[in-house]
């Protein structure tokens, strides 16, 4: 069930890095930052009310680690400003194919952070998907260029958010830790948008201007979700588990991006893609055999 909730979530956050690509070329990175964090607040709402079945009061809100849930957000903030600035220089699929390096971050976070004990077996898995991503991509090409290091960037941010998910109480609600994070998010990317460039006030006719807010608001509303089903894949399971099924990303990636923008890279796909297969197919066998080992 996490595995599915997870690539859920994946899709979602490909979606709006769909649209992020489609609004960098008018706007500044920063300032879609901003907007995407404001208008997540929706689905934040939305999600806090589910959980508390409609009726939001103090402790429904009330976090006990809230400067762990606010520091989440700030890192959000620095990943996206990174995301979102390499839209402006890559294609869809290369910033996703160099962003999934982030599984690689999250295995060897999740020993520091939360001292889990990763085995040789998904050690190899992850380096493996890492491997086809490289061949997905292929040596030559954007990913080996300067503006290749902004989705590494990103991928490291992001990979230590996720991780430190599992620091959080278990009696934490994940609406509560979204809202914090999202609080996080929003004073680090108006800060951000503040001290290192001008805003840009939509321009064009009526419809031009109301098709932008739109697509702001989709922005917002599948980064939300995204990040929710991410949020809660990630505390269900350990984080090196599910590490490698990041890899699924690619894929939907490479898939959008032909639909929106025509690319489709086709050659780049294979033999890449066995090895980012493999990887998810071999922490499968793997937790599946530690599942029957006796306690």
């Amino acid at each position: 069930m996490s595995v599915a909730i997870l690539l859920a979530g994946i899709v979602m956050l490909d979606c709006m890095g769909a649209i992020a690509k489609h609004l960098v070329e008018r706007y500044p990175a920063q300032q879609i930052s901003l907007a995407r964090n404001i208008f997540g607040l929706l689905p934040t709402f939305s999600i806090l009310l589910w959980d508390a079945r409609g009726r939001i009061n103090i402790g429904s809100i009330r976090l006990r680690q809230w400067q762990l849930g606010f520091a989440r957000g700030l890192m959000v903030a620095v990943a996206q400003l990174a995301l979102y600035g390499s839209y402006l220089y890559l294609e869809l699929a290369t910033v996703a194919v160099i962003f999934y390096c982030q599984p690689l971050f999250i295995a060897m976070l999740a020993v520091p952070w939360l001292g889990e004990r990763v085995g040789i077996w998904r050690w190899g898995a992850v380096l493996g998907g890492f491997v086809g991503v490289v061949l997905v991509i292929g040596p030559g090409t954007d990913m080996f260029s300067w503006s290749g290091i902004l989705p590494a960037v990103a991928a490291f941010f992001y990979a230590n958010s996720l991780v430190l998910m599992r620091r959080f109480d278990k009696s934490a609600s994940h609406a509560a830790i979204n809202l914090y994070a999202q609080a996080g998010a929003i004073a680090g990317s108006l800060i951000l948008l503040l001290t290192t460039t001008d805003a840009v006030m939509p321009d064009g006719s009526a419809a031009e201007i109301f098709i932008d807010l739109g697509l702001a608001l989709l922005l917002g509303g599948f980064g939300g979700f995204g990040v929710y089903f991410l949020t809660l894949a990630y505390r269900r399971t350990q984080a090196s588990l599910l590490a490698p099924f990041e890899y699924f990303g690619v894929l939907s990636a490479l898939v959008i991006g032909w639909i929106v923008f025509s690319e489709w890279p086709v050659q780049r796909i294979f033999p890449g893609v066995v090895f980012i297969i493999g990887a998810g197919v071999v922490i499968i066998l793997r937790q599946r055999r530690a599942s029957r080992r006796p306690a």
